[in-house]
């Protein structure tokens, strides 16, 4: 009969018992008498499952044939669940279902109150090890109300378990911990023992909230017992331990995974117990998304020892470093300061810092690892500068003088007029100075548009001469390039929008750029920039970005008037402009100063980097820029 799952034998043979059911669960009255019912209900043929269970439990199977009916008051979030085989099978069965719910809402009703414990349960001996046991044990009988067998319900609690307070177990429970209670208790009635302890708070004689850790175990079927006895100890300090260990130990994570340097704690036989994001990313275990929350006692996702393995492996010839760290560590001796050059040109600073734990005598070893490329580069070059520095000084100090001289002479005689024509224009085009006819109007924008163009050129020339004279530093650091994209996108959307042009921006994550994020702001501006400026309305600028090898590739593409063949060849040549720009784009376009590529090609080949061009005429152009990870070089 249990095995009959989508089809109901005759109905005329599982009446009767469905109506006996009914009179039944009409007749029941204790929750073990409903329980017993319940588990009759799912002998049915039709009834796949059946139980009482918390409301907030997942819902599984089909929906269209489960029953949900409440159990009890609601904030205790108990139901009845019941899934059917078949449409027929809920009609035929439903209302016993619904008799059953209800009887066990009557039951969960009743009052369950405090009662005097018994005189003595068992032996002399087992009732003096229950009375002075302690936990605190309490005995619910569903038929005849509650007592407390061990005096901690009184030295914990401090009501006398002896003289109870008359009112029911539950009201001595916080209400948000309620469900869980019922929920254990229903489970012990249908004579099954809960397999995990719950903790509850329970409110003292005085009104302050104790945590009690409980467990249960179910004597229903017992004719001698007939309860459920539940178990409880006072944890509260044990959890308020935990809780503030808990918190210091995240905070302490947080602390060591937002750390700019790498750490890396090793046990007594060297292995990683504990590694930090740094870490990962400067060892390049590709792990960069370790959580800090990450349960230290799973099993690693890498073997640790292959990647240290690795590392040392790519240190090249130079031993004698490595040797020094081995004998530290076996000695327990502290090395600090010890540089590690790879042969990718990466360079670590490493210190080796035995730890001392009270009562152990080897706490294990802290590897503090930091990033000193830039550092040692600089240190390098300086040491390559110095040598023939007699000699190329004097050149070095007239170059100096000449550059100087340059661009102070720009500065003060071209910058300064400039910038007074653009304020006085801005003057005379103020409301405040007077009202200017139509003509004038048009001629003070002639003259502030040409003036700004003289002072964009101005900026570009001084650029280019700095990249062309190696003298212009980068200051790179770690960027997140899809930020950066969607910041100097988001500065053309009005630009974009005016000319009737859709501007879009896709690009994937990946690893951080370390560039000059200020320099490839301003590269992608141009580019985009140009690509607005040449693009007919209607038409469309996508900028697009991910990973490549080991760097990144950017390409900004339009759908726009292209560069003619012949073109191609000068398009980096400074003061350059393309001969169709004005007569395809359809609308006035503001002449640029011809230096955007030309100074873009500098910047993006200062990075190590490089820059492509592909253009049909009257289709289109796509400029890709291709970026290493990490600059190749640092300016002059």
């Amino acid at each position: 009969m249990r095995g009959e799952t989508d089809r109901l034998v005759d109905t005329s043979l599982i009446e009767g018992a469905v109506v006996d059911l009914v009179v039944r669960a009409a007749n029941a009255a204790t929750v073990v008498d409903a329980q017993r019912l319940v588990a009759e209900l799912r002998g049915f043929s039709g009834v796949r499952t059946a139980g009482i269970v918390p409301a907030l439990a997942p819902v599984l199977g089909d929906l269209d044939l489960l029953e949900r009916l409440p159990v009890g008051p609601a904030q205790w979030g108990q139901e009845l669940r019941v899934e059917f085989s078949a449409a027929p099978a809920r009609a035929e069965l439903l209302p016993a279902a619904s008799e059953i719910a209800a009887a066990a809402d009557r039951a969960l009703a009743q009052p369950c109150h405090a009662v005097p414990p018994p005189p003595m349960l068992g032996s002399p001996l087992a009732w003096a090890i229950t009375t002075g046991a302690r936990a605190m044990i309490l005995l619910v009988d569903p038929a005849r109300g509650w007592s407390a067998l061990s005096d901690s319900f009184t030295t914990v609690l401090g009501y006398d378990r002896h003289s109870p307070p008359d009112f029911r177990v539950l009201d001595l429970i916080h209400p948000d911990d309620r469900p869980a209670a019922v929920g254990m208790f229903l489970s012990c009635c249908t004579g099954r023992h809960p397999e995990r302890t719950v903790d509850l708070r329970v409110c003292t004689v005085h009104g302050r909230w104790r945590t009690i850790e409980v467990a249960a175990r179910s004597f229903v079927e017992d004719a001698q017992v007939g309860a459920v006895v539940f178990f409880g100890l006072d944890v509260t300090r044990q959890r308020e331990t935990e809780r503030a260990a808990r918190v210091e130990q995240q905070r302490l994570a947080r602390l060591v995974e937002t750390m700019g340097d790498g750490l890396l704690m090793l046990d007594a036989e060297g292995r990683v117990s504990l590694a930090n994001r740094a870490a990962h990313r400067l060892l390049d275990t590709g792990m960069l998304d370790v959580s800090p929350e990450h349960d230290p006692d799973d099993p690693a996702p890498f073997d640790w020892s292959a990647v240290i393995a690795r590392s040392l492996a790519r240190l090249g010839p130079d031993t004698a470093r490595v040797d020094r760290l081995r004998q530290g560590f076996r000695s327990r001796r502290a090395v600090v300061g010890e540089e590690l050059a790879f042969e990718d040109g990466r360079v670590l600073e490493l210190d080796l810092v035995p730890v001392t734990c009270p009562g152990e005598a080897d706490g294990g070893t802290l590897i503090h690892l930091r990033d000193v490329t830039a550092r040692v580069a600089v240190r390098r070059g300086l040491e390559e500068r110095s040598r023939g520095l007699e000699e190329r000084n004097q050149a070095l100090a007239e170059a100096t003088a000449m550059n100087n001289e340059f661009v102070a002479t720009v500065a003060h005689e071209l910058r300064g007029p400039l910038s007074s024509v653009v304020a006085f224009s801005h003057l005379l085009g103020d409301a405040t100075s007077g009202a200017l006819s139509e003509d004038q109007r048009t001629y003070l924008d002639v003259i502030d548009r040409n003036a700004n163009r003289l002072l964009r050129l101005i900026e570009d020339l001084l650029l280019l001469s700095r990249l062309e004279a190696r003298t212009l530093q980068l200051k790179p650091v770690p960027t997140r390039l899809p930020e950066l994209l969607a910041a100097a996108v988001t500065e053309r959307i009005p630009a974009a929008l005016a000319a009737g042009l859709e501007l879009t921006l896709d690009c994937a994550d990946g690893p951080d750029l370390v560039c000059d994020d200020t320099r490839v702001h301003q590269v992608v501006d141009n580019l985009v920039s140009n690509a607005v400026k040449f693009t007919p309305s209607g038409g469309r600028v996508t900028v697009r970005a991910g990973p490549a090898d080991d760097g990144w590739t950017i390409a900004v593409a339009d759908s726009g008037v292209g560069i003619p063949a012949a073109d191609l060849p000068r398009l980096f040549s400074a003061f350059f402009r393309g001969s169709n720009v004005t007569a395809a784009v359809g609308r006035q376009v503001m002449p640029g100063t011809g230096l955007g590529l030309v100074v873009s090609r500098a910047i993006v080949e200062l990075h190590g980097g490089s820059i492509s061009v592909a253009s049909t005429e009257g289709v289109g152009t796509t400029v890709t820029l291709s970026l290493p990870t990490r600059p190749a070089r640092n300016g002059g």
